[in-house]
């Protein structure tokens, strides 16, 4: 675990709703960044920053979950009109990004976030996520 930036781990609670759906991926205990590009929230502003985190990436047969540095950054239906707004590459080899728009789904926000996480998987997160679009 890297110490500050989360364990990387899933809350049982969402881990165990997340089987009673079917789960087709899992990882966790993934590291990476996050970084917010002309981000703002209340009380907050960057321009640009960048944080380490452990991450976790959740694939149901329905769902798509990233949770990274504490945080639940993503948790939307594949079906859903927003799934299409999230970006999915692989940036680098063994490195899987997903950027959004932090204002999507809260309007106190605004600003690119961008989740880096490291995974063998890279390519297959990607591949099942281009099937859904």
């Amino acid at each position: 675990m890297l110490l500050g930036i989360g364990s990387g781990r899933l809350p049982e609670r969402l881990r165990a709703e997340l089987a009673a759906e079917g789960l087709v991926l899992l990882e966790e205990e993934l590291t990476g960044s996050v970084t917010r590009r002309r981000y703002r929230a209340p009380g907050e502003w960057s321009s640009w920053s960048k944080e380490a985190a452990s991450g976790a990436i959740a694939i149901t047969a329905g769902r798509l979950v990233v949770w990274a540095g504490r945080f639940k950054h993503i948790d939307v239906p594949l079906a859903h009109p927003i799934r299409a707004t999230i970006e999915v590459v692989v940036d680098r080899p063994g490195r899987v990004c997903f950027a959004y728009d932090a204002g999507t789904t809260n309007p106190s926000r605004s600003g690119r976030v961008e989740v880096r996480l490291r995974t063998a998987q890279a390519g297959r997160v990607a591949q099942l996520l281009a099937a859904d679009e």
